[in-house]
Parts: C-alpha cells; structure tokens; sequence
C-alpha cells in the first residue's frame, strides 16, 4: 500500500485542527480509529499501520480527545480494505456502546453504569 506519513498528510493535518476548533467551540469530540482490513496486509503493511495507529493515538491521548480504537473485524465483515459490511457495521456499533470513553464522553455516564 502507499501509506502517507502522518506528518506529512494533509488530511491528518486538517483533522487535528478540526478537532481543536471543535473543541475550542464547546463541541464534545469522540474519535473512532478503525478498524481497517488488516487481514488484507503483508507483515510490511501491517507494521507501517501500527506506527500509524501508535502517532494518532499518541495525538489523541496528547489532546485529551476521547476515542476507541477496535480491534479488526474478522474478514467476513469487510466489503474492502477499510469499510465493514452491514454486520461489521452492527458490531462496531456494539463495541462503541460497550466502551467506557465512549458512554462517559457521548452519553454522560459513567464506567460503572450499565448498558440499556
């Protein structure tokens, strides 16, 4: 794959800074990262895209944004190399409602609360 680095790309340029100026305006930020397709990568491609995954996160975890990163779906769930399929759809959806950043930013409610 042609993997742009992070900080020579433009639209990681562009998010960081729509991410400060929503924040700057009062607005809640929840930031999910991924999954991508790994099981359409070489060791090579893997490697360059966990060094990826390791700067946004690094940014996110800087910046106080809240996020999820998931794990991969299994393939079956994948369309191409980074949109799921309806279930893969589903199944992120579940993983977000089960995640501690994401009920406590988006929800307002706290770690211990239970899911509906």
């Amino acid at each position: 794959m042609d993997w742009v680095e992070l900080e020579g790309s433009l639209q990681w340029r562009f998010f960081r800074d729509s991410v400060k100026i929503l924040k700057a305006r009062g607005n809640t930020v929840f930031v999910l990262v991924g999954p991508f397709n790994e099981h359409r990568m070489g060791a090579k491609d893997l490697a360059v895209y966990r060094k990826i995954q390791g700067g946004i996160e690094t940014w996110l975890r800087q910046n106080d944004v809240p996020y999820y990163m998931p794990a991969a779906l299994p393939a079956a769930l994948y369309v191409d190399a980074s949109h799921p399929v309806a279930e893969g759809y589903a199944s992120l959806a579940g993983q977000l409602l089960g995640n501690a950043s994401f009920r406590s930013a988006i929800l307002g409610r706290s770690e211990s609360a239970p899911a509906d």
